[in-house]
C-alpha cells in the first residue's frame, strides 16, 4: 500500500514506503545530495484485493504459518496498530512472532492454535492516521527483546510483552520468500546477511534474556569456564541485534564503541538511537533506553509464547 508523500513540492504515492526499512520521511543531507530516509517502517503494508460497494475492504487475514495466538488487542484506541493480533511460531532457532495490525474485526482469541487457513480477522484501517482509501494490513515478523518487558516498561502498557516496543522487526518479504517452497526459515542465515551499523559495549549480566531465547546470536564460546568482562552487541541501522560478542573491556554503562560513517547525523539513520557523527557517536536517550531493555535482568521464561 502506497503512502501519500509531499517532498520538495511534489506529491507522490510511493509504494516503496509500504515496504520494510528506512523508507519514510525523505530528506537530503545537503542540497543536491541523494535522498535519504529518517523513519523506520518495521513491516510491510498489504493493500486490499476486494472491496464492497462502499469501498470497505473485504479481505480476510490469515496467519503466515502454523502457530499460537499469544495476544489480541481488540480496542483500536489502545495502540497505533489499532486492532492487532500476535501469533507465535516455533522455529528451530527460537520463537518468531508475526503481528497483524489495523484490523477491522478480530476473529481469534488468545491461546488458539492456528494454521494458515484460519481467519485471524478482516483487513481494515483501525489505528492512527488511516482512512478507508488507505486501508491495509500491516504485517510484522519479529523477535522478542525481553520476556520481562512488562516489568521493565514504566509507561502505560496495555499489551504486556507483546507491545510493539518489545518486538524487533525483520523484513517480512525476505522471510516469506525464503519459505515459499515450504522450506524452514533460518534466522542465523538471514542475520548473517544483515549489515552491522553500530556496536554497543554493555556490562555482562548473568542471563541476557534475548541471548537465552535466541542462542545463535552469541558469538563466543559456550564452553568457556569464566564469564566475559562485558559484551558487545552489534546492531543494524534499524536496531536489529545481529551478534553478541564477549569482550574484555571494563564497562559500567552502555556506550557506542563503533559506528559506520554516514553523510548525515547518526540520529537520522538509526531511528534516533545514536547521535552525532561516527567519530563521536553516542547513544541518545531513547537509544540508551532501547539498549537497557536488552539488559533488564529476569529469569522467568516466556512459556506463554510457545505454540503447542
Amino acid at each position: 500500500m502506497y503512502v501519500e508523500r509531499l517532498f520538495e513540492g511534489v506529491k507522490t504515492q510511493p509504494w516503496e514506503a509500504g515496504t520494510y526499512g528506512m523508507v519514510r520521511n525523505p530528506f537530503r543531507p545537503q542540497p543536491g545530495a541523494a535522498v535519504m530516509f529518517s523513519r523506520l517502517h518495521e513491516g510491510i503494508d498489504v493493500k486490499p484485493v476486494r472491496r464492497d460497494a462502499q469501498g470497505n475492504p473485504q479481505d480476510t487475514v490469515h496467519p503466515i504459518a502454523p502457530g499460537r495466538v499469544v495476544h489480541v488487542s481488540s480496542h483500536p484506541g489502545h495502540s497505533n496498530y489499532g486492532r492487532y493480533v500476535v501469533v507465535a511460531h516455533r522455529a528451530p532457532e527460537g520463537i518468531i512472532y508475526s503481528l497483524y495490525a489495523h484490523l477491522a474485526v478480530v476473529q481469534c482469541e488468545v491461546g488458539q492454535n492456528v494454521e494458515p487457513g484460519h481467519e485471524l480477522g478482516r483487513l481494515g484501517y483501525s489505528g492512527v492516521g488511516l482512512n478507508k482509501t488507505r486501508a491495509h494490513l500491516h504485517l510484522e515478523i519479529a523477535l522478542m527483546i525481553n520476556s520481562r518487558f512488562a516489568e521493565f516498561y514504566k509507561g502505560e502498557n496495555k499489551h504486556g510483552n507483546y507491545n510493539g516496543l518489545n518486538l524487533i522487526g525483520i523484513d517480512p518479504a525476505v522471510v516469506l520468500k525464503a519459505c515459499k517452497n515450504g522450506e524452514t526459515f533460518s534466522l542465523s542465515k538471514h542475520f548473517a546477511t544483515l549489515k552491522e551499523h553500530y556496536r554497543v559495549a554493555v556490562p555482562c549480566i548473568p542471563a541476557l534474556d534475548i541471548m537465552r531465547r535466541y542462542p545463535f546470536l552469541y558469538k563466543g564460546s559456550r564452553t568457556a569456564t569464566s564469564r566475559p568482562e562485558s559484551l558487545e552487541i552489534a546492531f543494524t541501522a534499524e536496531g536489529v541485534p545481529i551478534g553478541i560478542y564477549p569482550s574484555s573491556r571494563s564497562v559500567r554503562t552502555p556506550h557506542i564503541i563503533d559506528c559506520t560513517p554516514m553523510p548525515t547525523l547518526q540520529q537520522n539513520c538509526t531511528v534516533n538511537r545514536v547521535k552525532n557523527s561516527s567519530t563521536n557517536a553516542a547513544l541518545t536517550r531513547s537509544g540508551l533506553t532501547y539498549v537497557t531493555q536488552y539488559l533488564w535482568h529476569g529469569e522467568a521464561p516466556d512459556t506463554a509464547a510457545a505454540p503447542h
